[in-house]
């Protein structure tokens, strides 16, 4: 059975989706792996959800 998963080869583990989202000043951000940060959303779910969103497009580019 072939593995089609992106490798990447960086050092350290890419943080559980949870750790990913985060507040600040009454504002949800979430970071991606190379560090940006995305934002301000007005709610968690929207950050969340948003997160899931780019998740997608990632996954997709890999297809």
């Amino acid at each position: 059975m072939s593995d089609n998963r992106y490798k990447d080869n960086s050092q350290a583990p890419a943080p559980d989706r949870s750790e990913r989202i985060y507040s600040e000043q009454d504002l949800w951000y979430f970071k991606i792996r190379e560090g940006d940060e995305v934002g301000p959303f007005r709610y968690r779910s929207e950050a969340q959800s948003n997160l899931e969103n780019f998740m997608e497009r990632l996954k997709a580019q890999l297809k």
